[in-house]
């Protein structure tokens, strides 16, 4: 492989992990959010549904198929599986349903019942939508069990992104020492 082609492919592969990027990093700042004042979060984690599942669309895009018929049952899958969701969210919501949560359990369910959908997304279309519906899941007991020691949280979150991160570059081969060539190869001297 030229070093033109190692270099396109690993543009691609960027640009396929941006929208998880950004999934993440709203996620972060949704969660470091809700730690502070979960009381007030639950409007802006409904919020959040429309991006993991354009994220979640466009993750399993690629298997969706070739043929018009494919990408469109494909879309229709998607489009019912986040839909029931929103449903789910808009109950749970209900004047009703409101007497048995407060405020701040508000928050903890809508961050566990997006997690579950991502998770279920994931293993039907992208395991990385599954692995963020375990990160959201875990976020979401995270913030129950180290509500008020944000550094450990802050810490945790960290070094499980950061071990995401080494993982998907050892997967790839892109950690230092993993190349091939002439800078690969050299002994220490």
């Amino acid at each position: 492989m030229s070093a033109s082609e190692n270099k396109l492919d690993r543009k691609r592969f960027l640009l396929y992990q941006l929208p998880y990027v950004v999934l993440y990093v709203a996620a972060l700042g949704l969660v470091a959010m809700t730690a502070h004042d979960a009381a007030e979060m639950s409007t802006y984690w409904q919020m959040f549904i429309p991006l993991v599942a354009l994220v979640s669309i466009l993750g399993g895009w690629r298997w969706a198929g070739n043929a018009g018929s494919e990408r469109w049952a494909y879309i229709l899958r998607q489009v019912l599986h986040w839909g029931a969701l929103i449903l789910t969210i808009r109950l749970l919501y209900a004047h009703a349903v409101q007497d048995f949560l407060n405020d701040e359990q508000d928050a903890f369910v809508t961050i566990y019942v997006i997690g579950l959908a991502a998770v279920l997304s994931g293993i039907y279309l992208d395991w990385k939508m599954a692995l963020f519906g375990v990160f959201l899941l875990l976020s979401g007991v995270a913030i129950a069990w180290l509500n008020d020691n944000w550094m450990l949280l802050v810490l945790v979150i960290g070094g499980a992104g950061a071990i995401a991160i080494a993982v998907s570059l050892l997967i790839r081969g892109h950690l230092p020492g993993q190349g091939t060539g002439a800078a690969g190869s050299g002994a220490a001297v």
